[in-house]
């Protein structure tokens, strides 16, 4: 009987136990994008039970940057910090994977140089404008993942994760919202994914077979005209064949259109709504991993009751992630391997979290005050 305790093998890697720490964005990295003691105190308290630690979205590029302490590999003077990070979450026994990620048009803005790009120039924030990308910036993208992800290679991440999800830039491009292109790049399902396959391809063939390519996507965005569970499942099945080992399965459960400054932006959030109940994401994964195969991370409020249990139990799916709870209490993870979910302190989804990096702040919490640890 498979449960939250069981090993996991992954390719080349063992996973001590099926419970993740997914990429959450702190903005405690300085504003060369280097890692921090905060960081450092961050991860190792989060790092001792986890299976699995997904560093958080590492920008590509500095214009591709969500908060201005995002973590970056876009040079290779961020590789010896970023090595000292892998050093720290091994050394409490979870593997290390860091997610790589390019926010688009809903970078923070840039000063005198290009930024905002986007498959088809939608808003997402009154302060940047959107620059659609022509055919010399996808392909200047497409060698920034690259590149990046042999930094991560050469720091000693066990692998890496591409973030297709959240309406960030590959995001942009996978969903029909916010891609209106004509090019091969735009289109159906298929013709969207383009860009996200070409990324794969290229990654893979600077790692080599054997190195871990994860794929954060969006199952559904619910807003509407936006990706389907069926545009997934078509995204999916070509990604799987191009070279992604595992898919990270998330979602835009809220979002729409808004008016600010004149100007009509596209607004989304992952965060489940309060009157959903833990694991409300069980079902699109289940969907999703019928149809492709391949292992799959849940994510979904997992932090209390049996959700988290039911899923890798009765569900066989392969991972659990533990978010927003992890953050309020950095001990959940072993509470809840031991069975002591009485001991949790719990999350009470204020959003605090949310609300403070959305202000380009560092990470805050209602319930844990002493952030970063």
């Amino acid at each position: 009987m498979t449960t939250l305790n069981s090993p996991l093998t992954l390719k080349n890697i063992s996973l001590r136990n099926r419970l993740v720490l997914p990429p959450i964005t702190t903005n405690y990295g300085s504003s060369k994008g280097l890692v921090t003691q905060d960081i450092l105190h961050f991860y190792k308290e989060r790092s001792r039970d986890m299976g699995l630690v997904i560093v958080e979205a590492t920008s590509v590029h500095a214009t591709g940057r969500i908060v201005p302490g995002s973590l970056g590999l876009w040079d290779d003077s961020q590789i010896s910090g970023m090595a000292k990070l892998v050093k720290t979450i091994q050394k409490q026994g979870a593997v290390a994977i860091v997610q790589l990620n390019h926010a688009g048009a809903k970078c923070i803005p840039e000063k005198n140089k290009r930024h905002g790009f986007s498959p088809s120039s939608v808003v997402f924030r009154p302060d940047v404008e959107p620059m659609t990308m022509n055919a010399e910036d996808i392909v200047q993208l497409i060698h920034d993942f690259s590149k990046a992800a042999v930094r991560a290679q050469k720091a000693g991440f066990d692998g890496v994760e591409i973030h297709g999800a959240h309406l960030y830039l590959l995001s942009q491009f996978l969903s029909p919202l916010t891609n209106k292109r004509k090019d091969r790049y735009g289109g159906d399902a298929k013709g969207r994914a383009t860009l996200a396959l070409e990324i794969v391809r290229d990654v893979r063939k600077n790692l080599g077979p054997e190195y871990p390519i994860f794929f954060r996507i969006n199952a559904e965005e619910r807003i509407l005209g936006g990706q389907t569970l069926e545009d997934t499942v078509v995204i999916g099945r070509l990604l799987a064949d191009a070279g992604v080992d595992v898919f990270d399965i998330t979602l835009i459960a809220q979002g729409g259109w808004k008016e600010v400054d004149n100007k009509i932006l596209l607004t989304g959030s992952s965060a489940l709504p309060k009157d959903q109940p833990s694991g409300a994401n069980v079902a699109l994964t289940i969907a999703f991993k019928k149809e492709i195969g391949l292992p799959v991370i849940a994510v979904g409020k997992f932090g209390i009751g049996q959700a988290a249990v039911n899923a890798v139990k009765n569900e066989k799916i392969e991972m659990i992630a533990i978010g927003r709870q992890m953050i309020c209490d950095p001990k959940t993870a072993g509470k809840m391997l031991a069975g002591n979910d009485k001991d949790i302190i719990a999350c009470d989804e204020c959003l605090k979290c949310f609300a403070t990096i959305g202000k380009g702040e560092r990470m805050a919490c209602k319930v844990n005050q002493d952030l970063p640890f």
